[in-house]
């Protein structure tokens, strides 16, 4: 398998960076690491806030608790306006995990051009 397509799967497959290290671009590697796992503990920080909210919402109901009270509850939380902050969030996981999948590719292919004239 050529170096460049091996790089480009580990980025894609395995998690962003991750072709960028094999590759020996440390460096570019963790800070697309990095980055890749902000956005993703951003968006666990905003579910885990969200969960709290509804939890509290239905513990200050004190009458019986059961799926429709919670469903309801759930639904009424949907609508909240921090919703809007995922969709960003998601496009630059999304953005991290394609720009280090073209990287790793692309990097890969200078160092088998590189390898290649030197055995010329």
């Amino acid at each position: 398998m050529k170096i460049s397509t091996k790089a480009a799967l580990l980025s894609g497959l395995i998690f962003p960076g991750t072709g960028q290290i094999h590759l020996k671009r440390f460096l570019r590697g963790i800070t697309i690491m990095v980055l890749t796992f902000s956005g993703i503990g951003a968006l666990v920080w905003m579910a885990t806030i969200r969960a709290l909210v509804v939890l509290k919402q239905i513990q200050n109901q004190l009458n019986q608790v059961d799926m429709t009270t919670i469903s309801n509850v759930a639904l009424a939380s949907s609508a909240d306006h921090t919703s809007i902050y995922y969709k960003p969030i998601l496009l630059f996981i999304l953005c991290c995990w394609l720009f280090s999948i073209i990287d790793a590719y692309r990097i890969g292919k200078k160092r088998e051009r590189s390898e290649k004239t030197q055995w010329i």
